[in-house]
């Protein structure tokens, strides 16, 4: 076999009986079967199963770390917790509305961004959007390897001392992390080969786990610190490195926000999966509030407690469960992180990326395939690097909330206020035509663009700030500590006003046959085939209502 034939055969992917791309090789540039809407028979997450995904992705060392990083820069345990809800309020309501979407449209991230942006400019939303959740791969697998390492040295305690001296300090990691960062890298990959449908029985369990173990964790906790009130809540404020109680109370709301911030725009590509569009952005509303905000409620006590047992605040959890002395307990805590830590790394970094690398690249790439790219570039960016300092950890948290904060604003102002009373139409969002209400300028909504980046510009000194340069003007520091509020604001009221002077087309001539194929499926003639068939009815129209009836059953169905 020649090359030409191994690459056609093996890497290409084929277009499915059904298909937006069947009959039309042009849509094999936009579309593949994991792009395609996801039609209502097939869908299988039930509206608790919704629910639970926050239950199990909310758990997670990342979100622990949120509360208990305020805190070790000062920050009262009571106002961490506070400003940790508020956050999630706060992105829950982006969140919900993405969630609707994905269940409304059945399209993910890369399809449904296509409408505001266009066809070839949502290539850029899609990087945006890949490029965190790719670093936030690697950080929960950094993270999940100091689990491995727990359970590690409760079965040898001796491995805490092997090839201690093998790597410098300035590596930001030893020859044990390393090892058991490789270890929980290895175990993660059977899970990437997982259909999304499958991942909803996990949660299940994931979901029936977590609470016990978090009310271990709690109850030692509260335990060792003392006591609840005395302890916890009657902590003084003693902000360091110059920084007020206002501004770090913003950067801890807005961190908390920017830990769920990328699931504003991720959650479709889970919610397309919702049989119920009601349950699809309810859960979102509710949901995340409730299990992530207890989450962070338990890394703050947790910081607590190890700042009364070990003499110093410690704010990442997993390094204080690799200090338990109790070795059963040690194993335990530290082998459910290893789980809890590889379903958090799927539904919320994994899939999304993948979900991009499907969008952009639908003719080579899936979901499948993208997953194991995920995790070869994951290892590849050491994250152990970002991991080294609090400070840095939020900073980082904080930096890219800006870009999916733009993406977001101009998305569901496109959707909720642009195209009111219209919606979107399915079909032109995979169909390679010039003519389609989402190719704009040769396929870019510029007015997204014009949105995207004039919002970011306020906000970017302090950005800059963020890594490293010295900025005196408090009033832009201030500024930034609500960067994703702002920005979301900004492009919103920008991408409004834009579209109201230069208006966007909101309404076709043409039947949207994508309504039609999440109904129905279309299973064997794909969309190509449905506009053939109404063509074909047009062009027969005898004047004995036949040919109007047929059509008429289509629209009544649509509608």
């Amino acid at each position: 076999m020649d090359f030409k034939h191994i690459w056609q055969e093996y890497v290409v992917l084929k277009p499915h009986a059904g298909s937006f791309a069947i009959d039309d090789p042009d849509a094999a540039a936009y579309t593949n079967e994991d792009m395609d809407p996801i039609k209502r028979k097939d869908r299988t997450y039930e509206w608790y199963q919704m629910g639970l995904f926050w239950i199990a992705e909310g758990f997670n060392a990342a979100q622990l770390q949120v509360s208990s990083s305020a805190f070790s820069l000062g920050l009262n345990p009571g106002l961490c917790v506070v400003a940790c809800l508020l956050g999630n309020i706060i992105v829950s309501i982006p969140c919900a509305a993405s969630g609707y979407l994905g269940s409304k449209l059945g399209t993910n991230f890369p399809g449904t961004v296509r409408a505001s942006f266009g066809l070839w400019g949502s290539k850029w939303a899609m990087i945006v959007r890949a490029v965190p959740c790719l670093i936030y791969y690697g950080i929960q697998t950094s993270l999940a390897g100091q689990a491995v390492q727990a359970c590690v040295t409760a079965m040898w305690p001796s491995f805490q001392h092997w090839q201690v001296d093998a790597f410098p300090a300035s590596a930001n990691i030893t020859a044990q992390q390393l090892l058991c960062f490789v270890i929980f890298w290895l175990l993660s990959l059977p899970f990437l080969y997982l259909p999304i449908k499958t991942l909803r029985f996990l949660f299940v369990v994931k979901s029936i786990m977590v609470p016990l173990y978090w009310t271990a964790l709690f109850t030692w906790s509260i335990t060792a610190a003392g006591g609840w009130p005395a302890h916890i809540w009657k902590k003084p404020s003693l902000p360091t490195n110059g920084m007020s109680v206002g501004y770090l109370f913003g950067i801890c709301v807005n961190a908390a926000i920017s830990g769920n911030a990328t699931f504003a725009v991720n959650i479709m590509d889970i919610s397309r999966h919702s049989k119920s569009d009601r349950a699809a952005w309810m859960t979102q509303l509710f949901a995340l509030p409730v299990f992530v905000t207890l989450t962070e409620l338990l890394g703050c006590t947790m910081a607590v407690a190890s700042s009364v047992v070990y003499g110093g605040i410690q704010w990442n959890p997993l390094v204080t469960i690799n200090n338990f002395e109790a070795r059963g307990g040690k194993f335990f805590a530290g082998a459910l992180f290893v789980f809890f830590n590889i379903m958090t790394n799927v539904t919320g970094n994994s899939i999304p990326f993948a979900n991009d690398l499907t969008g952009l690249f639908p003719k080579y790439i899936n979901i499948r395939r993208g997953q194991f790219i995920c995790a070869v570039i994951g290892f590849a960016i050491c994250p152990w690097e970002i991991e080294a300092k609090a400070t840095t950890f939020l900073a980082f948290m904080g930096a890219y909330t800006l870009f999916l904060g733009a993406t977001t604003g101009v998305m569901m102002t496109d959707y909720f206020w642009v195209r009111r009373g219209y919606g979107i139409n399915i079909s032109h969002l995979f169909k390679p035509r010039v003519s389609g209400i989402y190719w704009y300028t040769h396929g870019f909504n510029w007015r997204a663009f014009v949105s995207w980046f004039v919002a970011l510009a306020p906000l970017l000194p302090g950005m800059v700030q963020t890594m490293g340069v010295k900025i005196t003007n408090k009033g832009i520091l201030n500024l930034y500590s609500w960067n994703y509020v702002l920005v979301v604001t900004f492009s919103a009221l920008i991408y409004a006003g834009l579209t109201a002077i230069s208006p966007v087309p909101v309404k076709t001539d043409d039947e949207d046959f994508g309504k039609l194929y999440l109904i129905d499926g279309l299973d064997t003639e794909g969309i190509a085939g449905a506009e053939a068939r109404e063509e074909h009815v047009h062009n027969n129209e005898d004047g004995s209502g036949r040919g109007s009836e047929k059509k008429g059953f289509v629209l009544d169905t649509v509608v």
